[in-house]
């Protein structure tokens, strides 16, 4: 599951402007496979229906106040950098530019739809 991340500096930070605010996260989806097994191409307007759901957060926000206004912090476990599987029934998505102005479609979720983190 190694891919690009257009949102590193040249120290290998990331640069990345926008903060989310409450409990949600931008994650970016790894890139839609060219072929299936070793074997069978996947053509370029069926690739979407084959992404899998792991991407690398990008941002997280701070936390969120529920109801009786107790404040609910984000799990120190996600960080900005790491890799994780989201719930890919997620629908919203955020089109962004990089530092080298290509656009790129972001996945906007709450920390509940983070299924997991991916330990390479």
């Amino acid at each position: 599951m190694k891919f690009e991340n257009p949102f590193l500096d040249q120290n290998g930070k990331i640069q990345f402007l926008w903060n989310p605010v409450a409990d949600k996260v931008f994650i970016l989806p790894s890139p839609p496979p060219e072929k299936h097994g070793s074997l069978i191409e996947i053509p370029q307007q069926f690739r979407e229906e084959y992404r899998d759901n792991f991407g690398i957060l990008l941002a997280v926000g701070p936390g969120y106040y529920d109801k009786k206004g107790i404040f609910h912090s984000t799990s120190s476990d996600l960080l900005p950098g790491i890799k994780v599987v989201y719930d890919i029934t997620v629908p919203w998505k955020q089109k962004v530019k990089d530092n080298n102005g290509m656009e790129h479609e972001l996945i906007l979720c709450g920390t509940s739809d983070i299924l997991g983190i991916v330990n390479e």
